[in-house]
């Protein structure tokens, strides 16, 4: 096996929320694939086209000769930073576990048995470091403002704005992709759901139940959810399957998480939570991931407090595996954490590492192999090299960008986030 081989494009297929392909879901949102310059998409073409079009057999002949596919390169640099990559937690992903013979080592292998799929922006949040192509509550909330923002903010939200207006959101309704569910259904091995929001798409319960009536009850189920929604039929669906895993995305604790995830309620946050619990048997784990950005940068402790306690609630389930791990946010470059002065990131690594000790022993909750992710992360000279200028032009942003959301919303990122707002440079 070549030293960058990995087994998404040999297994994989990920949908972007207007239909177009990519080979998972850690590439960047615009590198689609595409043929003779047309991108690929699951509501024009068929799966043996995308499978076998020229886009892919390059990524797989690139790899099984060792190169590093350009496509790629959020992998690459995780992983020349010393940061697990997702490439690399493929190798022990519960769903892609089939993936060892042979014919996963040819530029045509067998079609994928493993579907991420996002049905549409359909979402119920504007998450701060979103935008309007995977949230419709987003699209409409930048239409609204985008003429009384920044001159640079204005030029990002128009762009996007424009491919907004001109995807079709329903791609997941043609007869292609109907055909695609039907063909791959049987024998499929893996499906990840995410969104938008997936528990409010119908769609994805069809999809789920449509799997379920193949008589293929071992597909390995995985979603993403923000945990602000419940729906009964979605879960009780997914849980007729044998195994799978629960994806939730919480980012900091209380008020924190509710201006990050706007307009996020934690208790609800925290109900659902709970109904997972209750809901899934104990052999289906919970990944919670916490995407790690300027404004939680030293907040991972409290994220840590609060998961003890609440687990500590739960002890007929202290079975199930619980693992957190950070999402490393690479863009908007004026929301990760090369906008914050290194002192100050420096400074609360050193203290996590040698110093945070957590309130309790949990039994399987897992979390010290994420934040032994991020004290690596700034232990890695490449994370720094920025200089004090363009620092100051994030900063400046980054302060731009939120005063803006607060204007709209009625919210105050100074007073939600005091110690992010004391280390900003007051010419931000």
């Amino acid at each position: 096996m070549s030293s960058t081989y990995c087994v998404y494009p040999f297994t994989n297929l990920n949908s972007n929320t207007e239909g177009s392909v990519k080979l998972c879901c850690s590439i960047n949102e615009n590198l689609h694939a595409t043929v003779d310059g047309e991108e690929l998409n699951f509501g024009k073409h068929s799966i043996a086209d995308i499978w076998n079009s020229d886009y892919m057999q390059t990524v797989r002949k690139q790899m099984l000769n060792g190169e590093r596919p350009e496509a790629c390169r959020v992998c690459w640099d995780l992983e020349d930073k010393g940061v697990q990559s997702s490439r690399q937690s493929a190798f022990s992903e519960p769903g892609l576990a089939y993936a060892r013979g042979k014919e996963y080592r040819s530029i045509e292998p067998p079609l994928p048995q493993s579907l991420e799929l996002r049905l549409g922006n359909f979402c119920n949040l504007r998450c701060n470091s979103c935008w309007s192509l995977s949230s419709d509550r987003i699209a409409d909330e930048r239409t609204r403002m985008v003429d009384k923002v920044p001159e640079w903010l204005n030029k990002d939200w128009q762009y996007e704005l424009d491919l907004n207006k001109k995807a079709n959101w329903r791609w997941w309704e043609d007869p292609e992709f109907d055909a695609t569910i039907a063909q791959l259904a049987p024998n499929l091995k893996r499906l990840y759901l995410t969104g938008g929001e997936p528990t409010l798409i119908k769609r994805n319960t069809e999809i789920m139940r449509q799997i379920l009536d193949s008589g293929n009850k071992d597909c390995y189920i995985a979603l993403t959810t923000n945990l602000t929604n419940w729906d009964d039929d979605f879960f009780n669906t997914m849980a007729e399957f044998n195994n799978g895993e629960l994806q939730i995305s919480v980012d900091h604790v209380r008020e924190q998480n509710e201006y990050i995830r706007f307009p996020t309620k934690w208790s609800k946050v925290e109900e659902n939570l709970a109904k997972i619990t209750v809901t899934f048997p104990v052999h289906w784990t919970i990944k919670h991931y916490t995407v790690y950005q300027a404004y939680n940068f030293d907040a991972v402790n409290l994220l840590l407090d609060w998961l003890h306690w609440y687990r500590s609630g739960f002890d007929y389930d202290h079975d199930r595996i619980y693992i957190w791990s950070p999402i490393i946010l690479d863009y908007p470059k004026y929301l990760n954490i090369n906008m914050l002065p290194q002192v100050a990131r420096r400074e609360y690594t050193t203290w996590l590492k040698k110093e945070y000790q957590p309130p309790m022993q949990i039994k399987n909750l897992w979390y010290q192999h994420g934040i032994d992710q991020i004290v690596n992360l700034y232990n890695h000279d490449t994370v720094f090299e920025i200089d004090v200028a363009e620092q100051q032009s994030l900063q400046k942003k980054f302060v731009e960008y939120n005063d803006a959301l607060d204007k709209q919303r009625k919210t105050d990122w100074r007073a939600t986030f005091p110690s992010v707002a004391k280390w900003i440079s007051p010419d931000g």
